[in-house]
């Protein structure tokens, strides 16, 4: 992917001209410009809410080769406590020059760390054993990325309703869609005609709900539908109102989407699988695990010990190839829970709530849920309690808490709250 100054000065994002995203482009420039070349190597960290402030930004960023990091403006201590570990940010863009003391106090830990490579995008992900992990990326794999779906889709330019966090993969890469193929973006989903949109099954479960939004997303080119399995009730009741779902496959890791259901198929066949995009190579292992070659492949985790990916990424999620080639997901092989798009580790919930006075024991799962794909759902042990929520606020992320909390007399129980043999869950 060139980068392209002409690009950013058309007017291709809704609600702002291209002169004036220009300006705010030029300042966040001249931030950048500013840092010492010394400092340039711990590269900028973007924590904003508002997305034409993310996208004049991130832009800003790239055109300097300069390396950016995006955070989630919802992290808690935790999760800044973990980051400050990876990395100690030369500048900040958004909220994050205001965020918790664990973050505030990375800049001492700065000498200890290496320098990002010039160019490197790190995306945040919840990987396979929770907490905070930053996916390398590069305008290399971005561009494929955005290529495979493109060519998906028939080629041309790709316009989009965004209304998915830009620090979320599954939302940048709407934004570098629509400028990579010279389409435009608009960052609600007030007028979808003739657009692409991406939504998490939760979000189309309650779309599903408002007559109103039924017609207007009949209208959409595509409705991409992903970060977590689509209920088949859900899924059922889309195809009995012929919406242009595609249900799609992929992961940080992967910059997005790297298969997806063509929109007739999943119209006609419930059980049809996801083609493969373009250059990208799906194997299934021995004990049903999906390996990823791809160019939109990423380079490792931040921080953390070299991956082997010269045979691709080995994903844990289980699958199946059919005859025609066509990829089927039937799901985790791990306990992470993946709860409306958010990736949860249980874990960490269960340690959380024994951290409250009078709780022996925990075990937080995911039970299947119309609305959110999972829901998480702790059973207890030891006194019962009545203010849970407010007690988890200052312990975890908000889409940590759990949607239902049961107090029973003993544990493991399976996700039921049966009574279950194996002593761990």
């Amino acid at each position: 992917m060139e980068f392209d100054l002409e690009t950013l000065a058309r007017d291709w994002i809704d609600g702002i001209s291209g002169r004036a995203f220009r300006v705010k482009f030029d300042t966040a420039l001249s931030r950048l410009g500013a840092v010492p070349v010394a400092d340039r190597g711990r590269g900028a960290l973007l924590c904003e809410r508002d997305p034409v402030e993310f996208a004049a930004v991130f832009f800003a960023a790239a055109s300097l080769r300069f390396p950016i990091t995006l955070a989630n403006p919802k992290w808690g201590e935790r999760e800044w406590g973990e980051f400050a570990r990876l990395l100690a940010p030369a500048v900040t863009f958004g909220q994050a020059g205001e965020g918790p003391n664990a973050f505030r106090s990375a800049s001492s830990q700065a000498k200890a760390l290496s320098d990002l490579e010039a160019g490197t995008i790190l995306i945040p992900t919840g990987g396979s054993s929770g907490g905070v992990k930053l996916a390398i990326h590069s305008w290399a794999s971005l561009s494929a990325a955005c290529e495979g779906v493109q060519a998906f889709l028939g080629g041309g330019p790709i316009d989009s309703c965004c209304v998915l966090p830009l620090y979320h993969v599954s939302g940048l890469m709407q934004l570098l869609r629509a400028y990579y193929t010279g389409g435009r973006i608009r960052f609600d989903e007030d007028a979808v005609a003739g657009r692409c949109l991406s939504y998490v099954p939760t979000q189309l479960q309650r779309a599903l709900r408002d007559p109103q939004r039924v017609r207007e997303l009949s209208t959409a080119r595509a409705i991409f539908v992903g970060g977590a399995a689509l209920a088949e009730g859900v899924a059922d009741r889309a195809r009995e109102l012929k919406l242009p779902v595609i249900p799609v496959y992929g992961m940080t890791e992967t910059a997005a989407m790297v298969a997806a259901i063509p929109r007739d198929d999943f119209l006609a066949d419930p059980k049809a699988g996801a083609v493969v995009f373009g250059k990208t190579r799906v194997e299934i292992e021995a004990d049903g695990r999906i390996r990823i070659q791809s160019p939109a492949l990423f380079k490792g985790y931040q921080g953390h010990d070299p991956l082997d990916l010269s045979r691709g990424y080995l994903t844990d999620d289980e699958g199946y190839l059919d005859q025609a080639g066509r990829l089927h997901v039937l799901g985790r092989v791990d306990r992470l829970i993946n709860s409306g798009g958010e990736k949860i580790d249980p874990r960490e919930v269960e340690a959380a709530i024994c951290q409250i006075d009078g709780v022996d024991e925990a075990l937080a799962v995911g039970v299947p849920d119309s609305e959110w794909g999972q829901k998480l759902v702790v059973y207890y042990t030891g006194h019962q309690l009545s203010s849970w929520k407010s007690a988890l606020k200052e312990h975890v992320a908000s889409y940590k808490i759990p949607k239902e909390m049961h107090w029973v007399e003993v544990l493991p129980l399976d996700e039921k709250g049966k009574r279950v043999k194996e002593s761990t869950p």
